[in-house]
């Protein structure tokens, strides 16, 4: 219980705040920074895993012990810069104390200046994100591809061996380049080690608790740039809706809904209700500041690219697609080719990703 208790505390409370703060030059300004760390940090832990796990897996037949150990290092290593480039910015002592404070004191105020239908209105978002929370725990889905995705972190988990097993056979093959790139399941194999859980347990019980948050969250940010500061009173209504659409939307088994309540551990959902919205966020706030010189935030794009790549193989195409059309659309309504350019150089890595697949596949 207590390793429980320590490895998820460690991957998703204090390494994304932490690594987050290296970040908090580009939210500093911002009502909600705190949102906007956490979000950064995760995608940020997200790319070194991707970054560690893909030459790992190439060089090493069976290095889960030796990814463990870099990517536990590294993720240490990053908390600690962030920590320090923190205090460093702020040059106080109890820089990082005196924020929290602040913090507290703006939510303080923000829920003293509500009403309480206002108060009610959130009340029922956060019950329907609670809802969807204890649904996706209590009642996980068994989907097909978790014969193949689940079982390689249980494989990896429990053997050491990174994606040179079958899963459907249990036989000896070679890296299957198309999927193995992907690390989701690697990742879910490093959050088994380090919290004690089984495997296939972190797949379908524990990472809904933290995905379907975490996608609420850009939900969030997101309603933020629609509505404007003037407007924050329609968030709450903006979070129902959206909220309504995911708990009603199993249409069929292809919607987004099904996808981000049912198969939610799946590299193919996180892709598309997470990192597809936390680009669309991003782009966002970069155009509105392009500017300012705010390089952070492309660095960031660069981060959220490469995870992007870690959930499916089409993930580093579509995230740079992506970036590629808004950016030429930014740069025409702003009259800034240079927008355009900087972009296009956030994609780089997308492009080395996809021509290593070419080459080894």
């Amino acid at each position: 219980m207590i390793q429980k208790a320590l490895g998820f505390g460690f991957l998703f409370v204090i390494v994304p705040l932490c690594i987050g703060l290296l970040w908090n030059d580009s939210w500093k300004e911002e009502k909600n920074a705190v949102a906007r760390i956490y979000l950064s940090g995760f995608l940020t832990q997200f790319a070194v895993f991707q970054l560690i796990a893909v030459p790992v897996m190439i060089l090493l037949p069976r290095g889960m012990n030796d990814l463990v150990l870099l990517v536990s290092a590294v993720l240490i290593l990053l908390s600690a810069a962030g920590i320090a480039v923190y205090f460093w910015r702020n040059k106080k002592r109890k820089a990082l104390q005196s924020a929290l404070r602040e913090g507290i004191l703006k939510i303080r105020k923000q829920l003293d200046g509500m009403s309480w239908g206002m108060r009610l209105y959130w009340l029922i978002a956060f019950a329907m994100i609670g809802f969807q929370m204890y649904m996706s725990y209590d009642r996980a889905m068994f989907d097909g591809d978790d014969s193949y995705y689940v079982v390689q972190s249980v494989l990896a988990d429990q053997t050491g061996v990174l994606n040179r097993i079958r899963p459907y056979t249990g036989l000896s093959t070679a890296l299957d380049v198309r999927h193995a790139f992907a690390s989701l399941p690697l990742w879910e194999a490093y959050v088994a080690r380090m919290t004690g859980i089984h495997a296939a347990i972190v797949a379908h019980t524990l990472l809904p608790l933290v995905l379907i948050p975490l996608t609420y969250l850009c939900y969030y940010l997101i309603g933020e740039k629609l509505f404007g500061q003037e407007h924050t009173g329609k968030l709450p209504f903006f979070m129902i809706l959206v909220g309504v659409l995911q708990i009603w939307g199993n249409t069929s088994i292809y919607t987004n809904a099904t996808f981000f309540l049912m198969r939610t551990r799946q590299g193919k959902s996180v892709m598309a209700n997470l990192v597809l919205l936390a680009l669309l966020w991003l782009l966002w706030e970069i155009m509105e500041r392009y500017d300012q010189r705010k390089y952070g935030l492309f660095c960031l794009l660069v981060m959220t690219n490469i995870a992007a790549a870690m959930m499916t193989s089409m993930g580093a195409f579509l995230a740079a697609m992506f970036t590629g059309i808004a950016g030429f659309i930014a740069a025409l309504r702003l009259k800034c080719p240079s927008l355009l350019v900087q972009l296009c150089v956030c994609c780089i890595p997308n492009v080395i990703y996809l021509g290593l697949l070419v080459v080894m596949g």
